[in-house]
């Protein structure tokens, strides 16, 4: 059967290919005939922000002859958005979940964030559809910094009442949500 697109999933600080719900999504989208990618990206308990924007970009290279879709998680988004900012690249959707994009001064990831803005004139056209899911009591993520993003990339977003920070740690080992976003 033919693939439908390639969804790359990518994970955020301090996580690996397969945390949270992001296994079990694998498994839903492989069942739906979708080629799933999921990398582990280097260094994640402190990671390098151009390491890891070179790593999302080596991966959407290799696809973008191909329809893809972007979900991803946490500090992840800004890698994300940080590799669509500085290519070429585009995507048919991305799918942020408890993404943000500026520096809201956890000790955590502010290093990070720190480095740059990103510049979503560059992103926003490069994106046929954005998605922003977060949880109304996002323990690590402040509301404001939840909300900037879907401002910035234009959309409503979706809140999830009692959702957190939609990790393991709030019970999301399973996200079907995710899988009607992506169809």
């Amino acid at each position: 059967m033919k693939t439908r697109a390639t969804v790359l999933i990518v994970h955020g600080i301090g996580g690996y290919a397969g945390i949270h719900w992001q296994g079990w999504l694998k498994q839903e989208l492989e069942r739906r005939d979708y080629r799933v990618v999921m990398p582990t990206l280097p260094a994640a308990d402190h990671p390098d922000r151009t390491t890891w924007r070179r790593a999302v970009t080596r991966i959407m290279n290799k696809h973008q002859s191909e329809p893809l879709i972007i979900v991803t998680h946490s500090l992840g988004v800004v890698s994300v958005l940080d590799a669509l900012e500085q290519s070429e690249n585009r995507a048919r959707a991305l799918i942020s979940v408890s993404g943000f994009c500026s520096d809201y001064g956890a000790e955590l990831n502010s290093y990070f964030l720190k480095e740059k803005p990103i510049d979503f004139a560059r992103v926003v056209p490069k994106l046929k559809k954005s998605v922003v899911l977060f949880g109304d009591n996002d323990p690590y993520v402040p509301q404001a910094n939840l909300k900037e993003l879907a401002l910035k990339l234009k959309v409503k977003p979706i809140i999830i009442k009692h959702g957190g920070h939609l990790n393991t740690d709030a019970g999301y080992t399973r996200f079907p949500r995710l899988v009607g976003e992506i169809m």
